[in-house]
């Protein structure tokens, strides 16, 4: 009952959209504040990324065959570029996704009613959840980050921007180092509540499809709920009309159930649509700064606490991205598959047959689980996970071996 009084199902969509919003990588459809919001928009992006992206990128053209400097400017300029990839993604197709959104939030996908409530408001903590741990980690890593010139200025140490970059001027000299540490530090924090919140706007549209499939799985199971009691009641000839009344009610449940089922399959291939390629993009970048955040680690001659607790965070919020997509693709396949036993669990023995031939076209379609995917290369999955894992352990290997 707490948690019904303290939380709307699919608030976690929310949280994620009012931050990408306030941000500016969410405008209007229309109205007059439109073209006022896109300027908002163009010097949010320059801000947060575009000049970090210069920076970073006429450092790896200044430095190039320099690999110790390449290695170390590659992981950020890598996080950079994927994340403003999302963000012509979000742009480009916000209709798209602001379809799906009226969709999770709509009485087609039960977004009203209280019996499916505990489900609904269950998996909207799960996102909360998730958003939350991700959070937590990239937080800790850009405010180690942007701490740096502090720790550097207390220990008496020299100079040095929280960030590796090429500026076209004296980067360490007053007032032109303050101004400079200034915008990465307060830039990098922005970038990383803007990234999570729109890396758990995708997986909280996943969350959504789960949370659907589960309703649909109860559905499936209590369809005939109501002819167990019908026949309790009245006498012999009464329970036959009530029967036969209770037979055409489960095939009209039935139908509802098979149009359910095939809103989630056109939703969960949207969402395949819209974000493979990027969530693609994502793994690939990530599996390469994992290998180097490590190597980088281990290379390092002195150790500053706030340099080494960032990288070490910033390294596990890299591999809590790429596993939260994995844990809710998995658990996306998983739901699905579970629609096979739920098909079995109602009482269809006593149906008509018009009644087990649906039943029978809906479990062969159960029986193709829906599977999401990055890039159509490779699933989301756990395994997908783990593959993932050893092949940075395998690249870092290789670099270590190279430097020894």
């Amino acid at each position: 009952m707490k948690e019904r009084e303290t939380i709307a199902p699919n608030f976690h969509l929310r949280v994620s959209l009012t931050i990408i919003r306030f941000l500016g990588t969410w405008p209007p459809a229309t109205g007059n504040f439109r073209l006022l919001y896109l300027l908002y928009t163009a010097c949010s992006f320059i801000f947060i990324l575009g000049i970090l992206l210069a920076a970073e990128i006429a450092n790896v053209l200044a430095n190039w065959g320099d690999m110790s400097k390449l290695v170390a400017v590659a992981t950020l300029l890598m996080t950079n570029s994927t994340h403003a990839s999302k963000v012509v993604v979000l742009l480009r197709r916000q209709a798209r996704i602001q379809a799906l959104l009226d969709i999770a939030n709509s009485p087609a996908f039960s977004r009203y009613d209280k019996v499916h409530e505990d489900l609904l408001i269950s998996y909207t903590w799960k996102g909360l959840f998730h958003h939350a741990v991700y959070q937590s980690f990239g937080g800790i890593a850009v405010l180690c980050w942007g701490f740096t010139p502090i720790a550097d200025l207390v220990a008496g140490r020299s100079r040095q921007l929280p960030m590796e970059g090429w500026y076209p001027y004296n980067t360490t000299a007053t007032p032109a180092f303050e101004i400079t540490a200034a915008h990465q530090g307060i830039a990098i924090i922005i970038a990383c509540f803007h990234n999570v919140a729109m890396d758990t706007l995708m997986t909280g549209l996943i969350t959504v499809a789960c949370s659907q499939l589960a309703i649909l799985e109860r559905n499936i199971i209590s369809i005939n709920n109501e002819e167990r009691i019908h026949e309790v009641q009245n006498n012999n000839d009464k329970n036959e009309l009530l029967a036969v009344e209770g037979r055409a009610l489960s095939y009209q449940l039935l139908k509802r159930c098979a149009v359910h089922n095939n809103m989630i399959f056109h939703f969960t291939n949207e969402i395949q649509d819209i974000f493979s390629t990027v969530i693609f993009f994502q793994f690939l970048s990530n599996c390469v700064i994992i290998c180097l955040i490590a190597f980088n680690v281990s290379q390092m001659k002195v150790y500053i606490p706030a340099v080494l607790i960032g990288m070490l965070t910033y390294m596990c919020c890299m591999t809590y991205q790429i596993f939260i997509f994995c844990w809710h693709g998995n658990e996306l396949h998983l739901h699905s598959i579970r629609l096979v036993t739920a098909a079995y669990s109602n009482n269809w023995f006593s149906n008509s047959d018009r009644f087990k031939r649906s039943l029978q076209i809906v479990m062969t379609r159960a029986h193709r689980p829906f599977t999401l995917s990055a890039g159509k290369v490779m699933s989301l999955s756990l395994n997908t996970f783990v593959q993932i894992m050893r092949m940075s352990y395998s690249i870092f290997t290789v670099l270590q071996g190279s430097a020894a």
